[in-house]
């Protein structure tokens, strides 16, 4: 599947050390979320080093993206970056978890997709078990997530 990706689930599911969960997407980010990844670094230079290491392994693509003016200023920059490159590119489904940036790419026609959700679908295609999810899900919030 085609998606493109915000900041903050490559961020957590690098927490749980469980980017594996993305193995069969063909992910694509947006210059300003990799930006981002760079300034986590600043506050988690290990696991940053892992995320960046993760993303050129898998040949992830980023590109450059020019922000739709007819988003909300009040979204974040990776969110509206990741939210414009899926339109630029005709991708439907967005990884994304903030409120706001869901709720803007709903409006837009796009399928956002969030880091629970990327948990259930493992569950579901029988790749972990019912307790393994909610270990993951009780883990990502001891990790800063919020549902």
């Amino acid at each position: 599947m085609k998606i493109v990706s915000n900041t903050s689930p490559l961020i957590f599911l690098t927490k749980v050390d469980r980017l594996d969960f993305l193995s069969s997407c063909q992910l694509t980010i947006p210059e300003e979320v990799f930006e981002e990844i760079n300034e986590w670094e600043k506050i988690d230079a290990e696991r940053c080093l892992n995320l960046k290491s993760w993303i050129s392994k898998n040949k992830i693509a980023i590109k450059k993206v020019n922000i739709l003016n007819s988003l909300p200023q009040s979204m974040g920059k990776g969110e509206k970056a990741a939210i414009s490159l899926a339109l630029k590119e005709g991708v439907n489904a967005v990884f994304i978890d903030e409120k706001k940036g869901r709720i803007a790419a709903k409006a837009l026609g796009l399928s956002p997709i969030g880091t629970i959700a990327v948990v259930k679908q493992q569950l579901i295609e029988k790749k972990t078990t019912a307790k393994e999810c909610r270990q993951l899900i009780l883990e990502l919030v001891k990790k800063g997530y919020r549902i």
